[in-house]
């Protein structure tokens, strides 16, 4: 018989992936209502339909990622590590958010070399960069940039221009799930998530990890996240 942390575990599962299926068919059915709006219109509210795609998308984004957090616990979650092209997996994750980056009026620059491919779980680490790009976007002042370094691996750098991250969200190093607030809204979730998924990918004793850290080539914000 199941324990009852168990129990409520697959109790609270259920209810999430319930909940994701019922937001996906809440987007759905804005997306429809906003391609139905005129030109002008939409225009007019450009800002207000940027920001209502973009919350729709993070709250189901978070639905996703407790999903599966869950089952990483229970050894459950599909691994499939195959070779992409690093450039247009990025640019597919910039088009995602492109309603809020024209709201705004935000400049977005990839700087990846075009023919770099490299392995990983594309499912995963898109869950991983469309939250991080997305917070990127939220607290940036007008500029974000995804760039990459090779050093024992490749390392995907999401920087922005905004004032940066919380000392002590940087002194949680390796421990974000301490981050976690509910009186903030700390991104401490999708960070524990982010290194949970880093770590997946191993090759031979290197495994994935991420860092965050203050300045970069924007003077903002810059996390990273080094696929072995």
């Amino acid at each position: 018989m199941k324990s009852e942390t168990a129990l409520f575990s697959t109790v609270l599962a259920s209810t999430v992936h319930d909940m994701k299926n019922s937001l996906g068919m809440m987007l759905d059915a804005v997306n429809t209502i906003l391609g139905d709006i005129p030109n002008e219109a939409k225009q007019r509210n450009s800002a207000q339909c940027g920001v209502v795609q973009y919350e729709s998308s993070r709250v189901n984004n978070s639905l996703m990622q407790l999903l599966a957090i869950y089952k990483i616990e229970n050894n459950q979650l599909p691994f499939n590590p195959s070779y992409h092209n690093l450039y247009d997996f990025v640019e597919e994750q910039i088009i995602a958010h492109t309603p809020l980056l024209d709201a705004k009026g935000f400049e977005f620059e990839i700087d990846i070399d075009d023919e770099l491919e490299i392995v990983f779980d594309d499912s995963l680490l898109t869950m991983v960069i469309t939250n991080i790009v997305g917070n990127a976007i939220r607290y940036a002042h007008s500029k974000v940039l995804i760039t990459y370094e090779l050093d024992q691996g490749t390392t995907i750098k999401i920087c922005d221009d905004g004032p940066g991250y919380p000392s002590q969200m940087i002194e949680l190093a390796g421990d974000y799930i301490q981050g976690i607030n509910q009186s903030t809204g700390s991104t401490g979730l999708g960070l524990f998530f982010a290194q949970k998924v880093a770590e997946m990918h191993q090759h031979g004793e290197n495994r994935g990890s991420i860092y965050l850290e203050n300045g970069g080539p924007l003077g903002g914000g810059v996390f990273k996240i080094t696929i072995p």
